[in-house]
C-alpha cells in the first residue's frame, strides 16, 4: 500500500518546491519496469544456451573473416550483432521476396543427420558486393532488387561451400559435428525443413567488407540445439569412460612391468654400535652384542626399507627366514 503523506509533510514539500530547494524534475518515481511475456509462445532456450551459442558463433566469425578476406582479397570483419529466440514464421515473414538462403545439413558423430536444417541467409546488398568482387570488380555496393541469375547463384554457392563447413568446426569445443550445404533456395516460402511454429535461434552477423556493410542471418531450429546438447552429454560421458578405461589399462601395464623388477632382500639379525678403534682391533672369536634378544624376530628389508618380520632357520643346509608379519 502506498504511503499517505500527512498535512505537515505536504506543506513542507510545497515550501521546498516554491523556494527552489527541490526540483520537481529530479523527483524520481519507484515504478517497477514490467516486461511483457507472451504465454502463447513461451521461451524454450535458456540464457546459458544463448551465451554458449554466442561464444560459438564469435569463434565462427573469426574463421569467416579470415576466409572471406582470402577469397575476396579485401579486408573483411565479421562480428556477432545479435543472438535471440524467435518463432520461425516471424523470421520467415520478415524476409524479402528474393533471398539467398543456404540450407545446411548437420551431421552428428554417430553418423546420423538431423531432420531439420540450419538456414543461412545473406542479405542482398552484401551478396551483390561479393559477386562484384568475385567477377573482378572493386566491391562497390549496388542497390539491386531483382532475382539472382544462374551464374550469380553458382558463384555464391561455391562461396557457401567454403564457409559453411567451418561452422561445424566452431562447435569442436562442445561436440564434433559436421555442416554441409544441402542446397540453395531463393524463395524462403518454399522451405519445408522447419515447421511453421517451431522455436528457432536467430544469429545475426554483421559483415564489414571494404566500405560496405551487410548482414548474414543464421536460423537454427531448437530441435537441432536440443539434439546437439543431448549428444554432447552422451559423447562426453562415453569419452570419460574410455579415458578411465585407458588409464586402468595403463596402470595394469605399468604394474606388470614393475613385477619383473629385481629387488634386494636383506635379513637383519640385529644392530650394534662400535667405535672405529674397536672395529680395527677386532679378532677372530670376538663377540658382537646385538640389540635384539635370541628369540626375537628378524627384520626383512627390501631395498633398505623394512617390509616384513620373520624367524631365522635353516632348510637344506641353507639359512632361511620364515615370514611372520607384514609391515607394508
Amino acid at each position: 500500500m502506498a504511503e499517505i503523506l500527512s498535512q505537515s509533510q505536504i506543506d513542507e514539500l510545497l515550501n521546498n518546491l516554491s523556494s527552489g530547494d527541490v526540483d520537481i524534475q529530479e523527483i524520481e518515481t519507484n515504478d517497477k519496469k514490467i516486461k511483457e511475456y507472451d504465454f502463447r509462445s513461451p521461451k524454450k532456450i535458456t540464457k546459458e544456451t544463448i551465451k554458449l551459442l554466442k561464444s560459438i558463433y564469435e569463434n565462427y566469425c573469426r574463421m569467416l573473416s579470415s576466409r572471406l578476406t582470402s577469397v575476396l582479397r579485401l579486408m573483411c570483419d565479421v562480428t556477432v550483432e545479435q543472438v535471440e529466440e524467435s518463432i520461425f514464421h516471424e523470421y520467415n515473414n520478415a524476409l524479402d521476396d528474393y533471398v539467398l538462403m543456404g540450407l545446411i545439413n548437420v551431421n552428428y558423430p554417430d553418423k546420423t543427420t538431423s531432420d531439420s536444417q540450419i538456414l543461412m541467409e545473406i542479405s542482398k546488398p552484401l551478396s551483390f558486393v561479393i559477386i562484384d568482387r568475385l567477377l573482378g570488380g572493386s566491391g562497390e555496393e549496388y542497390e539491386i532488387s531483382r532475382e539472382y541469375t544462374d551464374i550469380e547463384l553458382s558463384l555464391l554457392g561455391n562461396l557457401l561451400k567454403q564457409v559453411i563447413p567451418q561452422m561445424g568446426t566452431s562447435w569442436e569445443g562442445t561436440i564434433d559435428i559436421g555442416t554441409e550445404l544441402a542446397k540453395i533456395e531463393t524463395n524462403s516460402r518454399f522451405i519445408q525443413s522447419i515447421n511453421y511454429n517451431d522455436t528457432v535461434i536467430i544469429v545475426v552477423l554483421n559483415v564489414a567488407l571494404n566500405e560496405s556493410t551487410g548482414k548474414i542471418t543464421i536460423c537454427m531450429p531448437s530441435t537441432i540445439i536440443s539434439e546437439v546438447m543431448k549428444k554432447a552429454n552422451i559423447f562426453s560421458k562415453t569419452s570419460i569412460k574410455k579415458l578411465d578405461q585407458s588409464l586402468e589399462d595403463q596402470k595394469e601395464i605399468i604394474m606388470e612391468s614393475l613385477k619383473t623388477s629385481k629387488l634386494t632382500i636383506t635379513g637383519v639379525l640385529g644392530k650394534a654400535q662400535a667405535t672405529l678403534q674397536d672395529i680395527i682391533n677386532m679378532q677372530v672369536g670376538d663377540l658382537i652384542i646385538l640389540d635384539k634378544e635370541v628369540n626375537s624376530c628378524v627384520d626383512v628389508n627390501v631395498d633398505g626399507e623394512k617390509w616384513f618380520e620373520g624367524n631365522w632357520g635353516n632348510k637344506k643346509n641353507k639359512g632361511v627366514i620364515k615370514i611372520k608379519k607384514i609391515i607394508r
